[in-house]
C-alpha cells in the first residue's frame, strides 16, 4: 500500500478533519494488491469500510440519479451505505443551497453519535477560495465561520474530509491552531506503485523484469490516468512485434511525459566523420572550440554517458537531465560558446540552446519569473519563462549565466530538477528536464568581491598562479583548473551554504583556460574571421555580395590583440574586429549601394600597417 494511504487510514483514525490536497483528480489509485480504485471517492468509501465506518456523505460532485452531470452541482448529496445497499442522492431545492447544506450538517448530522458517517466536502477551495489579505466577503465569512464551527462540533464518531487542489488556495482559519484538523497531500504515483502496477499487469507478458524496472523508473512524475495509457501502447506494440525493446519503451512513455516520440538522442551516430560519438566527436567540438581540450573531453565522456543510457544507474534515478555541468572560468574563454555548439552537435541547431541571465534573478521573488507568478498575482496566466521554454523544447541545452548572482533560495529550484527531472510551475503543470543538458556558468575564482560585496582574493591568487615562471604550461594550467574548482566549492559550502546543490553537480565542474597560448589565439583569430565572411555572405546573399580577408590579417591581430585575447578572450577580438573591419567594409558597402552595383567581392587586405578595402 502506498505511504499516503497508509497515512489516510492512520489519520482518519486520529483526526476528525482532514485536508486533502495534491493529485485528487487521478482517474485511479493502486491498492497494495495491484488492483485499481476508481476515484478518490471510491477510494475513502474503501478505506472507510475497512476501517468501520457506516456511510459517506459526498458533496460537490457532479452526479445525478443516472450518474450523469448535473447542475448546480452544490444541490447533491451522495450517501453511500458502507455495508451494502444503494446510495441515495439528496438534493437541496433552496436558492442558497451551500449555507443550507452547511448548517443542516452543524445542526443534525455532525454531531450525531448515531452512526459513524465520513462527510466529504469535494473542492473546498472553490466553496470558500483563500483570500491572501484575510478579508473575505460577507457570504464567504459566513461560509468560512459555519465550517469552522462544523471542525469544532464534530462528535469524534464521524470524520470531515475537505478535498483541495492545493492547501495554498484555502483559508489557513480551518487548519491553524486546531488540534482535530490534519493536512495531507496525495503525491503522484511513486516508484514501488509505479513498478507494482507493471509488474501486475504485465507479468504474462514476455516483457522482461529488466524491462518492467525500466519502466518504473522513467514513468517518474506522471499520473496514473498516464501509466494507464503507456500500459495500453505498450500491449498494442507487443500484439505488432512480439519483441519489446527499450527503445520502445522509452518512446511510448515520451508520448506522455513531453509529448513527442522524437529521440534525438538515440540518433547520435557512433562513428564516421563528422559527428561520430566514437571517433569524430571530440575533433567535430575541437575544430569550432578553441584551446578548451579538457572541457571538450568532459563533454564529449557525458554526451557518452547519455547516448548509451547509464546516466542514473548509481543513484537509481532514470529520470535526471542527461547532463549537468558547471562552466568556471574567466570571461570570453569559450563557456557560453562551448554549451551553444553542444546544443548544434545534440540538436542539429543552435535554436536548441536556451540562456538564462542569472543576473536578472538576484532578488528571492524573481522566482516567479522562471516558473510563474503564484494565482491572483500579475503574470500568473504567463507562467514561467523557464517552465515555458522547456514544455515548448525538452530537448534543448540550457544555461543558466552567472549563476553565482542569482538569490541564493532561487537555486533550490536546481534541487527538483537536478534530482528528480522535472519542475512544476504555478498553475500546477509539470514540466520534464529528462531530455536536456543543464549547464551552469560563472566567473567564481576571478572576483574580486563576493555575493555579499565582501573582499576576496580569487583574483589575486589567480594572478599569483599565471605569473609563476617556475610553472610548466601543464602545471601552470593544472594549477588554474584546480583554483576555478576549488574556489566554485567554497562557494556552494561557505558562502550561500548549498552544499546539496554541489552534491548533485558533483564531479561535472568544469574549468576552463586562458587563452594565451599563440596557436589558440591564432585559431581564434581565424575562426572569427571565418565566421565574418560567413555571416557578410548570408546578410547579403540579395546582392550577391562576398567578403575575403588577406592571409597576413591574422598575424597583424595577434600582434595587436593577443594580449587581450590572454586576459579578456575572444569577446575582446570580436569588438576590436568590428570596430577595425566594420568602418572600412561600410564605406565600401555604401558606395556600391549608391552605384547600384551587385555580385561583388570584397577584400580586406594589409597595406603596410594600415587595413584597407577594395572591391573586384
Amino acid at each position: 500500500m502506498a505511504v499516503w494511504q497508509d497515512n489516510l487510514r492512520r489519520l482518519l483514525n486520529q483526526k476528525e478533519v482532514l485536508i486533502i490536497h495534491g493529485n485528487i483528480r487521478d482517474t485511479a489509485y493502486l491498492t497494495e494488491e495491484g488492483n485499481l480504485v476508481r476515484g478518490l471517492t471510491d477510494l475513502i468509501n474503501r478505506t472507510g469500510r475497512e476501517l468501520g465506518y457506516d456511510k459517506t456523505v459526498s458533496w460537490g460532485s457532479f452526479f445525478d440519479h443516472e450518474g450523469r452531470g448535473h447542475s448546480p452541482m452544490w444541490s447533491l448529496e451522495k450517501i453511500t451505505p458502507l455495508n451494502g445497499g444503494e446510495p441515495e442522492i439528496r438534493e437541496t431545492e433552496s436558492q442558497d443551497r451551500v449555507s443550507d447544506v452547511l448548517h443542516r450538517w452543524l445542526e443534525e448530522e455532525i454531531t450525531s453519535i448515531d452512526e459513524k458517517k465520513i462527510f466529504i466536502i469535494n473542492y473546498i477551495d472553490k466553496i470558500t477560495a483563500y483570500a491572501p489579505d484575510g478579508m473575505y466577503s460577507e457570504p464567504t465569512a459566513e461560509l468560512v465561520t459555519l465550517i469552522q464551527k462544523i471542525i469544532e462540533n464534530i462528535s469524534e464518531n464521524n470524520r470531515l474530509i475537505m478535498i483541495a487542489l492545493r492547501d495554498t488556495m484555502i483559508p489557513v482559519e480551518y487548519y491553524t491552531n486546531s488540534p482535530r484538523v490534519a493536512v495531507m497531500e496525495i503525491p503522484l504515483p511513486d516508484r514501488a506503485e509505479r513498478h507494482l502496477y507493471y509488474s501486475t499487469t504485465l507479468s504474462s507478458t514476455n516483457i522482461s523484469s529488466d524491462q518492467i524496472d525500466l519502466l518504473s523508473n522513467i514513468t517518474e512524475g506522471l499520473y496514473m490516468k498516464d501509466l494507464e495509457n503507456i500500459l495500453s501502447d505498450v500491449l498494442a506494440e507487443l500484439d505488432e512485434n512480439q519483441e519489446p525493446s527499450s527503445s520502445m519503451l522509452r518512446k511510448i512513455v515520451n508520448r506522455y511525459r513531453i509529448g513527442t516520440e522524437e529521440d534525438p538522442w538515440s540518433g547520435i551516430p557512433l562513428t564516421g566523420p563528422p559527428k561520430g560519438l566514437l571517433d569524430s566527436a571530440e575533433n567535430w567540438f575541437l575544430e569550432r572550440v578553441v584551446g578548451q581540450d579538457h572541457a571538450v573531453r568532459e563533454i564529449v565522456n557525458a554526451i557518452k554517458k547519455a547516448r548509451s543510457g547509464v546516466v542514473g544507474l548509481a543513484s537509481g534515478g532514470q529520470s535526471k537531465p542527461k547532463a549537468t555541468f558547471f562552466f568556471a572560468g574567466p570571461t570570453g574563454v569559450g563557456k557560453t560558446f562551448l554549451a551553444k555548439k553542444l546544443a548544434e552537435y545534440l540538436f542539429d541547431t543552435e535554436e536548441a540552446f536556451i540562456r538564462f541571465d542569472m543576473s536578472e534573478f538576484k532578488e528571492e521573488h524573481t522566482v516567479s519569473k522562471l516558473i510563474g507568478s503564484p494565482p491572483g498575482y500579475v503574470g500568473y496566466d504567463q507562467g514561467g519563462q523557464l517552465t515555458n521554454a522547456i514544455k515548448n523544447r525538452p530537448f534543448s541545452v540550457i544555461l543558466f549565466d552567472e549563476i553565482e548572482k542569482a538569490h541564493p533560495k532561487i537555486m533550490d529550484i536546481f534541487l527538483q530538477i537536478l534530482d528528480d527531472g522535472r519542475l512544476t510551475d504555478s498553475r500546477g503543470q509539470t514540466v520534464f528536464f529528462t531530455e536536456s543538458v543543464i549547464i551552469f556558468t560563472s566567473n567564481i575564482g576571478t572576483r574580486t568581491v563576493d555575493s555579499m560585496g565582501n573582499p576576496t582574493s580569487e583574483q589575486r591568487e589567480l594572478d599569483e598562479i599565471i605569473n609563476d615562471s617556475g610553472l610548466s604550461e601543464s602545471e601552470r594550467e593544472r594549477r588554474v583548473r584546480e583554483h576555478f574548482t576549488g574556489k566554485v566549492r567554497e562557494f556552494f559550502m561557505y558562502e550561500i551554504s548549498r552544499r546539496e546543490l554541489l552534491n548533485r553537480i558533483g564531479s561535472h565542474i568544469i574549468a576552463f583556460n586562458y587563452l594565451n597560448k599563440a596557436d589558440s589565439q591564432v585559431n581564434i583569430i581565424e575562426n572569427k574571421l571565418k565566421d565574418i565572411s560567413e555571416n557578410f555572405r548570408d546578410k547579403f546573399a540579395g546582392r550577391g555580395y562576398r567578403l575575403h580577408f588577406s592571409p597576413e590579417l591574422t598575424d597583424y591581430f595577434l600582434e595587436g590583440y593577443g594580449d587581450s585575447i590572454s586576459e579578456f578572450g575572444g569577446r575582446g577580438l570580436v569588438n576590436a574586429l568590428e570596430d577595425e573591419i566594420g568602418n572600412i567594409v561600410a564605406d565600401q558597402l555604401l558606395m556600391a549601394e549608391e552605384m547600384g552595383m551587385s555580385d561583388i567581392n570584397f577584400e580586406v587586405y594589409l597595406d603596410g600597417d594600415v587595413i584597407r578595402c577594395r572591391r573586384s
